[in-house]
């Protein structure tokens, strides 16, 4: 028992050819019908067409992104200018003279010292790990 071959079923040579011959076509509807998905997935006035929402919502997103942008820039640009920062000065004197105490306080709590340090060291540790990370899967030349 357990020695020689296994019986298998001799097919005669020309089933076996019909067989790879329909498996090769198949095969090539599969990768014709794939090539097709790939093709009308990189067209993107069809996709488009398909899926107008999707680009209308894109669209507004990045246009609100950019206009954030262009406000962000905007008010930095504001705020430097003379009559503003002359402004601001303005309101904190008149909450030092208002609230002396608020103005400049002592040495922080060591609470906030060791929160401080903690916080540090995790993100250093973090930010060398993630650098580590990336330095390590980029491919070597």
């Amino acid at each position: 028992m357990g020695e020689g071959t296994t019986r298998v079923e001799e097919k005669p040579p020309r089933v076996i050819e019909r067989e790879i011959e329909h498996l090769r076509t198949r095969l090539d509807r599969s990768l014709a019908e794939l090539d097709r998905r790939r093709h009308e997935l990189a067209d993107l006035r069809l996709q488009m067409k398909k899926h107008p929402a999707v680009f209308i919502g894109a669209g507004g997103f990045v246009v609100l992104l950019l206009g954030g942008v262009a406000f962000a820039v905007w008010r930095a640009h504001e705020r430097e200018k003379p009559v503003a920062k002359a402004h601001r000065f303005r309101i904190a004197l008149g909450r030092a003279v208002d609230e002396p105490h608020k103005v400049a306080r002592g040495d922080a709590p060591v609470w906030e010292k060791i929160l401080a340090a903690v916080g540090t060291t995790i993100a250093v540790s973090l930010t060398k790990k993630l650098l580590e990370r990336a330095w390590n899967s980029q491919p070597q030349h």
